[in-house]
């Protein structure tokens, strides 16, 4: 397959389960570790750069400088809270969302909170493990929270020490392998040093978390997000605890992170998945025992749904939610159809990890300019769906939402369309 044939995620994924299904690459291993099976999410958006399926001038990572910063503050941080969490007698570990919203008045992950507040009901023991976001931490610290930072210094200090060993089988598969990739594309990706370069981290992390395990023996963990845990998971199915993962997005078909129609490699993927509605349970044909993909409704929501569902609309109000990789291109394709669009009062909004990036956006600043478009970052999302007449955006799960609150829906026919099939076929968005 050659680059000219790849332009949207579809055939993206088409070109994944290609390469996966000649190279056997969920069960490549190295050192003990399948990287391609752990970090299939983060390969396919290198692929996908590479392809210019997603924008690689844009992307959302934080600068050296940032993450220099960052790390002296997480080391200030880990020391500033050794032992001031208790684990002993735990029954349940959760792995909290680092993003967050207000809840009662206080930063919390709307995902994992109502989980916490049933286990306190039935008085079961638990202990909450949070990663920073963007390097701070911004909840309240609690008894039953500890801190991730410890893995985030160990993988910046021992990756440095970690030898890979290659057998000549493998460098010939991962050779072969990194020339199909590179062909008549003129960005070069170097998967063999991506991949040795995870496996290290794999190591580092595992080993973290096969000792947190060992020390604490909870019966079973919550994970919000399982892609990129696969070193929890892979530790907790040694140790025979049972993984639940909370839904908090939409999937499909060409979501990799569940999607796996050729072959699979379940080590890294959870023994139970929560999802929100029969809808999610029925949409695709999951990696584990469709007994094991459990209904559990959304609480967070659900509440927010009460609070706003009696607002009224206001007339030819639009909402546009923007998406990691392509909000480029949603601007960009909003101003070829500006005749379409100016007759709205636009709002948009910026997804969680592009607040940092609203001056690269010059588009986005020519539509605030030009046109009057209210560009923000961090707002009550449900209030503004509930007063929104329209909503619009690719493939962000906050679609799904808008339609609890009565928004008429609009869909960019961009790089993502592919994940909302079912959603056309039920709903009947309006595509331009």
């Amino acid at each position: 397959m050659s680059k000219k044939h790849i332009n949207n995620i579809k055939e993206l994924c088409e070109y994944m389960w290609y390469l996966e299904e000649k190279y056997d690459l969920l069960n490549l291993e190295i050192n003990g570790v399948h990287p391609w099976a752990a970090y299939r999410m983060d390969i396919y958006y290198e692929i996908g750069k590479v392809f210019n399926v997603f924008d690689s001038n844009h992307s959302m990572k934080l600068s050296k400088k940032d993450k220099i910063i960052n790390f002296f503050k997480l080391i200030k941080h880990y020391f500033n809270n050794l032992y001031k969490s208790k684990s002993n007698n735990i029954d349940v570990i959760i792995f909290s969302h680092n993003r967050s919203k207000i809840i009662e008045n206080e930063h919390r992950d709307p995902y994992s909170y109502f989980i916490k507040k049933d286990l306190k009901q039935k008085n079961v023991k638990f202990i909450e493990y949070e990663f920073p976001y963007k390097g701070s931490y911004i909840r309240k610290k609690e008894p039953t929270k500890k801190y991730l930072d410890k893995i985030l210094i160990l993988r910046n200090i021992k990756n440095l020490f970690i030898k890979i060993n290659l057998d000549n089988k493998t460098k010939k598969k991962i050779d072969s392998l990194n020339k199909e990739l590179n062909i008549a594309t003129c960005y070069k990706l170097d998967i063999k040093k991506f991949l040795i370069s995870n496996v290290k981290k794999f190591i580092i992390t595992y080993n973290f978390y096969i000792n947190e395990l060992q020390k604490i023996s909870p019966k079973k963990i919550f994970v919000v997000v399982s892609y990129g845990k696969g070193e929890l998971i892979k530790a907790a199915k040694k140790l025979n605890i049972k993984v639940i993962e909370l839904q908090h997005g939409t999937f499909s078909k060409y979501h990799l992170g569940y999607s796996f129609p050729n072959t699979k490699n379940n080590t890294y993927f959870p023994d139970e998945l929560y999802v929100w509605n029969s809808y999610w349970k029925n949409i695709i044909k999951l990696p584990i025992n469709k007994d094991n993909v459990i209904i559990h409704p959304f609480k967070y929501l659900n509440n927010e749904k009460e609070k706003y569902l009696l607002n009224p609309k206001n007339k030819d109000s639009l909402i546009i939610f923007g998406q990691g990789g392509i909000t480029d291109k949603i601007a960009e394709r909003i101003i070829q159809r500006i005749d379409t669009i100016k007759k709205y009062d636009v709002t948009f909004k910026l997804h969680p990890n592009e607040y940092h990036m609203l001056n690269r956006y010059d588009k986005l600043n020519y539509l605030k300019e030009k046109y009057n478009f209210k560009i923000v970052t961090d707002i009550n999302i449900y209030e503004y769906l509930s007063l929104s007449e329209y909503q619009g955006g690719v493939f962000s799960t906050v679609l799904y939402e808008g339609l609890e609150f009565n928004c008429k829906t609009i869909l960019f026919n961009l790089p993502g369309i592919e994940y909302m099939d079912e959603f056309i076929k039920k709903y009947k968005p309006i595509i331009i």
